[in-house]
Formats: structure tokens, sequence, C-alpha cells
């Protein structure tokens, strides 16, 4: 514990940015000020508050430099990346998310994170988020020019922030060290030699802290920024109530909820990582947090983003997942914000090859992904066969313009995936896609490589964007953060979403199915978010299993790529299925019948095999960093690392 101690001291130096953002989060050139200082005044304390919100959980849209700097697994690789609904670019091998795939994972390499490696979480960031909100809660009331009003808002804020950086650890680690207060340097070895504390005391720690502020500071923090759009990044209140709902779901999972831990290997500290116990009472638990949750949303301004003319579209699902609250966005409950023009993140998910730009190939979405996008037809359950080759002729003519040419070519491309689940549109990137930035109409995404009828490879005709152009092998990119903005991505500021609306409707429908079945409740949860969508009604089912298999479908698709899949497959104990699959790709080839042809008569997909990933059992949980357990201050490591 001593290094994170060390973290937690209320040093006399705390760096924060300094006065006149015009907008919350956005930064100017740091300035360091002794504690008296930052609470000698208001405003000095404010930017103490606004510093503790810049890295409270891991960010998928990151605008550190690689390397050193930042960035998720050193290379701007999502945590969806690790898992069967994402890749990253093989080629390059500093893309530690590539670890994972080969099941080359230690406790010093991509499991932590250090000046060299960068793996899916950094851990004693958290301690230095901790200590600076206990260094606000213990000292605000010294600020002589703030109103109480204030000063109990930036209490609750602190405590919120304590629970929520506790409850990431929580999902991660299970039970870990439970700190109380800023410490001053001056404990003995006994007070800052603090133990691994059980999942039952860590539980107990976070659900206190949520009732806390859920019952003593409902007036003080605002239950949504609609009013105070220059706030927005702050907690709401509708936030406790959400993040609430969410622990509670990751309490009741399979993970936690049960008499026996995935592994045996800590024996009597099993209670470290799991409850030891099952108690069904925790689902519905979960459902009725849920419950409250949406209730004091829907009565406080928040809704789903549903106009009748954004479901067909899927402009309802992108305007809920990259705009703020100022452009429609009446579903977002809380996001951390990044600067417009930082490092390296509008390359993350920008398709490979298009001219006059590149792309980092770092958030692909495999084969495996694309074919859980149902057909958008009137009944569920039906799905694109993409087991045998799909062939289209492209209609061009030898005389035709080569402009022309192009276009008629990507709307070949686009019969692949025509009719699909409109969220597939506004989630991925494909061949021929059209509405894709300047390059879109221009036919430009063109993925196709080329060859003649004796299966020839023509060099000088594959497409820009093709795998023998780029070594992308994965030929379908991620778009969601992006959709619409793509080859602009400076004129947007960067949002993650931590949690939104649609999250809570899919937690109240598992957890009231897993303590009652598929109740009507459950399906209209369901339902609510295909109707938005533009989809039919799920699938009826009386089976309790078949529906978690539908809700874990749902939560697959709806939140794709939003930082659940990879923490879903764990608490529910689905990674040993899910992660250890063959990975697909698709080969696309555009036909000519000789070299000398102008232009392709025929295009086409076929599935091919690309990588069996790997899994671990011991990847259930995070390792905690080597460097901490090798202080021998009593730190459990967990199982398997």
């Amino acid at each position: 514990m001593k290094n994170i101690i060390y973290i937690l001291l209320s040093l006399f130096a705390i760096a924060f940015g300094a006065v006149g953002c015009s907008d919350f989060m956005e930064f100017p050139p740091a300035a360091t000020f002794n504690r008296d200082s930052v609470f000698s005044k208001y405003t000095n304390a404010e930017r103490l508050v606004y510093d503790m919100y810049s890295r409270p959980v891991p960010l998928n849209i990151d605008t550190r430099s690689f390397g050193t700097g930042g960035t998720r697994f050193n290379g701007g690789s999502f945590a969806s990346a690790v898992t069967d609904e994402g890749q990253a670019f093989h080629v390059q091998s500093g893309y530690h998310v590539q670890q994972y795939y080969k099941g080359n994972v230690d406790a010093s390499f991509s499991a932590s994170w250090t000046s060299s490696y960068h793996g899916e979480d950094d851990y004693l960031e958290k301690w230095k988020t901790i200590r600076k909100a206990y260094i606000l809660l213990e000292n605000i009331d010294r600020v002589p020019d703030a109103t109480l009003e204030q000063k109990e808002r930036i209490k609750g804020e602190a405590k919120l922030m304590i629970a929520t950086v506790y409850f990431e650890m929580f999902k991660r680690y299970g039970g870990v060290p439970i700190v109380r207060k800023a410490f001053t340097g001056a404990e003995s070895e006994e007070e800052i030699n603090l133990p691994r504390a059980t999942l039952q005391e860590t539980y107990d720690f976070i659900d206190g802290l949520l009732t806390d502020v859920i019952n003593n500071y409902d007036s003080y923090i605002p239950a949504n920024y609609t009013q105070l759009p220059h706030e927005f990044g702050r907690f709401p209140m509708a936030f406790a109530y959400a993040l609430r709902a969410r622990f509670y779901l990751y309490a009741a999972s399979p993970l936690y909820n049960t008499d026996k831990s995935y592994s045996d290997a800590l024996g009597e500290n099993s209670n470290l990582i799991c409850f030891m116990n099952y108690d069904k009472e925790r689902w519905k638990k979960a459902a009725d947090a849920a419950t409250e949750a949406i209730n004091y949303c829907t009565a406080n301004g928040f809704a789903l983003v549903d106009s009748p003319e954004g479901r067909d579209n899927a402009n309802n699902y992108t305007t809920a997942n990259i705009e703020y609250p100022s452009k429609g966005n009446t579903e977002v409950i809380w996001g951390t914000l990044q600067s417009a023009n930082g490092n390296n993140w509008q390359y993350f998910t920008l398709v490979r090859g298009l001219p006059g730009t590149y792309g980092y190939a770092t958030n692909m979405a495999p084969l495996n992904q694309v074919e859980r996008y149902e057909l958008d037809m009137d009944t569920p359950g039906n799905y694109r066969d993409w087991n045998q080759q799909l062939s289209f002729e492209t209609g061009i003519a030898s005389t035709d313009d080569p402009a022309d040419a192009k276009v008629k070519l990507a709307a070949a491309a686009r019969k692949a995936y025509e009719g699909l689940d409109p969220r597939f549109y506004a989630s991925i990137a494909y061949n021929g896609v059209d509405d894709y930035g300047k390059w879109g109409p221009l036919g430009d995404i063109d993925m196709a490589d080329a060859v003649d009828d004796t299966g020839k490879l023509l060099s000088d005709k594959h497409g820009q964007c093709s795998e023998s152009k780029q070594r992308t092998t994965i030929l379908h990119f991620v778009r969601k953060f992006t959709r619409g903005y793509e080859g602009r991505e400076s004129s947007m500021k960067p949002l993650n979403i931590y949690m939104r609306m649609a999250e809570l409707y899919l937690i109240r429908a598992e957890a009231l199915n897993n303590y009652s079945g598929p109740s009507q409740q459950v399906y209209d949860d369901l339902n609510i978010l295909r109707t938005r969508s533009g989809m039919c009604n799920v699938k009826a089912t009386t089976d309790v299993e078949e529906m978690n298999e539908i809700i874990a479908h749902e939560r697959n698709i709806e939140l794709y790529y939003e930082d659940h899949r990879w923490f879903d497959l764990r608490r529910t104990l689905k990674s040993a299925e899910y992660i250890p699959v063959m990975v697909y790709k698709v080969q696309i080839r555009k036909w000519y019948h000789t070299s000398s042809d102008k232009f392709p008569y025929k295009i086409t997909y076929d599935k091919v095999e690309y990588e069996k990933r790997y899994w671990s059992d011991h990847w259930y949980m995070n390792p905690f960093p080597k460097s901490e357990i090798n202080k021998f201050y009593g730190l459990v490591q967990n199982p398997g690392w």
C-alpha cells in the first residue's frame, strides 16, 4: 500500500488547470498552487474540482500521445478490441491489445499500466483521483467566499467520484484496500498498511457512499445540466442513481454473486473476489435500482433519443452516442470530455487508406460482429448468411466514365450489407459505404482486392483501402463515435459517454429476468430500444436462459464498443465461451475477365478464418500491478497472476 499511500498524501503542491475556460474540462496549461492557496477562494478550489474530473475512468477516446503519455493498450484500442466484437491492426505489434490475442499477458505487461506498457486499466491513476476527491472533501469548508450550496455540492461530487472509482476497481479487481481520508504523511505504519478489503466490505463502502449522496445531496447537485451547459461533464444527481443500478447489476452477476469463486487458488481469501454466497435478492435490488434511476431521470429531463424520423436511419442512435445535450442528446447521463484538437484520437477509428488522411486501424470489427446484426424484418432472429459466397454484378459498362464506374462499384459493394438493423450502419464502416465523409459519395471506400478470372492478383487495380494495399485484414471499421464527422473530426469535441439511458433499460431487463423470468416489463424494456432504432420486437420466450441470451445480444448491439462487452462476458462468466473463438474476416474481391479490362464486372465476399483467440480463466479478474505486489505490504494478488 505504500506507493498508493504516497499517491494519496495531501502534498503541498497540487497541479491543475488555470482559469479562463469557456468549456468545462477544456484546460489551459497547468499552474501549481499550495493547498492554502487552493482553498483561499472558490475559483481556485473549483479548478481542483475540474482536475478531479480529468481522467476518473479509463477513456476510450483518449487524446494523450502514444507511448509514455497515455492511450489505452498503447495504441488507442478500446476495451472492446479484446473481445469478439473488435480487432486491432495485426501488423502493429506496438498495440498491446495484441498480447491478449496471443495469451501473452502478465501482471507487469498489458494487464497493468506503466511508463512502458499500457493495458486495459491504469490502477495507480485511480488512487490519484481518490486523493483529489478526499482533499476537496476535507478542505472545501475552508473556502471563505464559497456559499453553503457550493460547498455541499462539491462534497457530494467528491463522494460520488470516490464511489465511481471504487466501482471501477470493484468490477476489475474485486475487493481493494479501503481508504477513508487523505493521508498527511504523519500516519504510522499500521495506519497506512491497509489490508485488501473483502468483496463484501468493498461493496458496503461503495453502497454507503452512493446512499449518502442520493439521500443527502439532492438539493445541492443539479439533477441534470440542461440549464447549465457550460458545466456539462460534472456529475448530475441522475448519475448517482444510474451508477447504483449498474453497481447492483454487477453485484448480482455470477462472477461475484456465488458461494464458489471461479478459482479456488485463494482458498480462505476467496472472499476477496466473490461474496461467498448466492443471494437471488441481489437481482431484485438491481431491478429496483434501475426503476428508481429511470423514474428519476425521466422526471428530470432525461429521455431516450427517439424521434420518428430518426428511427430507420439510426440517427436517434447516433445522436445518443456522440452528441451533447445542447445538440439534442437527452440520453447521456454522464460522460468525460476531451479536447477537439488532441493527439491521435481522430485516427483511432478512421478507415485506413483514404486519400489525404490516415487511419491507425486500432478499432475494427471482425465478421463475427457483423454477423450478429439482424436483418430488418417484421420477425426477429433473421440473419444474413455469410457462410456462402456473396456475389454481385457491378453493372459497369466499358464506356462508363471512371468516376461513374467508381460509384457503380460502390453501389454493388453495398449490396452485401443491405437490409440490416439500422444500428449497423451507425456503428460500422464497410466496403462501398456512401455516407462516409467526402469519400463515400465518390466511391472512394474501395476495400476490394483486384483479380482476373484465373485468380491472379492485379496489383495496379486494388482498391485504395484494400487488404493488399493497406494490410488491414479485418475490413470493417468502427464509426460509431464519429458518424457524420468523418474527415472533419476537429469540428467535434469527443465525448466518452460513461452512462446513458439505454443502459438502464437493459439493466432492468436483465435483473428482472434473472429474478422472476421473462415478464412483460422485460419485453417492454428491450423493445423500447429496438423501436427507436426501427427494429421489430424481440422474440417471445418463457425460458430464462434463452431470454438471457436475447438480452446479451441486445447489449452487444445497443452498447457496441462502449466498453461493456469485455466486462459483461466476465461478470456473467461467459468469457470462456465467447473470447477463445475463431475470429473471421471477409475476403473482398473485384473481378476482371482479363488484366486489360478497365472495370470489374462483379464483386464477391468470402468468409475466411483469421485467427483463434485466447482465453485463460485467471483473466476473470485484473491483476494488481506487480510493482505493488513486490512491495510486500500484504496486497493479495488475484488468482493466476
